[in-house]
């Protein structure tokens, strides 16, 4: 009887405990990783709201992802996956003790995830330039004639920079989670739930919906000729943004609950729930035990493999080497950058690491030198400019493709490094742009 009436308390006890010390170690790990900004703030503000409870039904729904990024951090110890491993047995833990969670608030904790930031301004690199030769391709069937070279559009003299702001990609991820919104009033409206498909399916279509949107307002600011900078070019954005993206959610997203979701299941009653509390004790042990063990053997992004880093040398270039085994080669015509990089792992191309240092890009193009396709831009900051180039080269295989390099290397071929030359002539660019290419590892551009 006295062990009987131990166990219960201990049943309660234990998974609080757990999800203190899982508290915890989430505290120091997104102190560090999640990045504050306004979709950081939107996205907490509206987690009271998304997250639903539903007591009458325990799950162990979460335990295959659970299982797959615990393995995962294991092998590619990254912030990025010990954050989804976090996530998991989390969800794991509190589903097996309380009932249920809302996948809204699952959808909510990956939209504030840094990765999700990493795939979206990755992805809104080749769709700004996709969209730029759109618009101008739409206006010029329209009679007015406009021509893109890379993000900007000139159009009777003007030329229109097509940034990430002026593009409105940035309000991607605020677009989902008002998506997200919108979808939990109407769940909580219809007391019904949808699936994990039927909330992909519908932040697909925000996406698509952004997009559109993102058409619609480089069209109008092109055509008006709206500059930067103006309240009339962020009026535009809103306008788009409400009219193409919110209003369409809001009017398909109460039929498309009632459709597709499911009516919440009965509550359970209070002491069959008891009695259910804290079921297999030994596996969240266990997941919290190597949680513990990733916590404190987590690594940076980028890796300290890349050994041949050392022997890597061009010939007329002073070498330095910097964090990260980050290969810096400079003298008075170029500054080259050899960046190491993991197929997991974000690379920093010069989009993020010169705007980063107060660079504005003016122009980013696709271009072929000997044969080969690359990225070449034009920097800028005051009276400083700055002509740069890269792509992604292992000796054999010299690419501008995320999804062609990230395979090869993820199926171990050899290390792949971002290769960014940046010098203060054009012609200098091309030059020694066009004798890196064939090997920038043999030693002589």
């Amino acid at each position: 009887m006295e062990i009987a009436g131990l166990r219960k308390p201990l049943t309660v006890l234990l998974p609080v405990i757990l999800c203190f010390c899982y508290a915890l170690i989430s505290f120091r790990l997104l102190s560090v990783y999640l990045i504050r900004d306004i979709t950081l703030y939107i996205g907490m503000a509206i987690i009271p709201y998304v997250c639903r409870i539903e007591s009458g039904s325990r799950s162990l729904r979460f335990l295959i992802p659970a299982l797959l990024f615990t393995l995962l951090a294991i092998f590619i110890p990254a912030k990025s996956t010990l954050f989804f491993t976090l996530v998991f047995t989390i969800l794991l833990l509190f589903e097996n003790f309380m009932g249920k969670i809302s996948l809204n608030f699952f959808f909510v904790l990956v939209l504030l995830s840094p990765l999700f930031k990493f795939f979206s301004d990755t992805l809104s690199f080749p769709l700004r330039l996709w969209l730029s030769n759109n618009v101008a391709e739409t206006i010029t069937l329209a009679g007015i004639p406009a021509r893109a070279a890379g993000n900007i559009i000139t159009i009777d003299g003007y030329d229109f920079y097509i940034d990430q702001a002026c593009a409105g990609l940035n309000m991607l991820s605020i677009s989902l989670l008002i998506c997200l919104f919108i979808l939990s009033y109407h769940q909580k409206k219809n007391e019904k739930s949808l699936s994990f498909y039927s909330l992909l399916a519908m932040l697909i279509l925000t996406f698509l919906l952004n997009i559109v949107s993102n058409f619609f307002r480089i069209m109008m600011i092109v055509i008006f000729k709206i500059m930067p900078g103006t309240a009339m070019h962020d009026l535009v954005g809103m306008c788009t943004l409400i009219f193409y993206v919110i209003l369409p959610l809001i009017a398909f997203s109460g039929p498309f609950v009632r459709r597709f979701g499911k009516i919440y299941p009965e509550k359970e009653n209070t002491s069959a729930a008891t009695e259910r509390l804290f079921k297999h004790p030994v596996l969240h042990f266990a997941f919290f035990g190597i949680v513990i063990f990733l916590s404190f053997n987590s690594a940076e992004n980028v890796p300290a493999a890349h050994n041949n880093s050392k022997h890597i040398a061009l010939k007329g270039y002073q070498k330095t080497l910097l964090q990260n085994n980050v290969l810096k080669f400079e003298n008075k015509e170029a500054l080259i950058y050899m960046k190491p990089t993991s197929f997991y792992a974000p690379e920093h191309n010069p989009t993020i690491c010169w705007t980063g240092s107060g660079y504005e890009f003016q122009l980013i193009k696709k271009e072929m030198i000997n044969g080969t396709e690359i990225y070449t831009g034009t920097l800028v900051k005051g009276k400083d400019k700055i002509y740069a180039s890269w792509w992604f080269d292992n000796g054999k295989m010299k690419t501008i493709d995320q999804l062609q390099w990230r395979w090869n290397a993820a199926g171990g071929d050899q290390d792949f490094y971002l290769v960014n030359v940046n010098a203060s002539k054009s012609e200098d660019l091309k030059r020694i742009t066009a004798a890196l290419l064939p090997s920038p590892f043999a030693g002589n551009p």
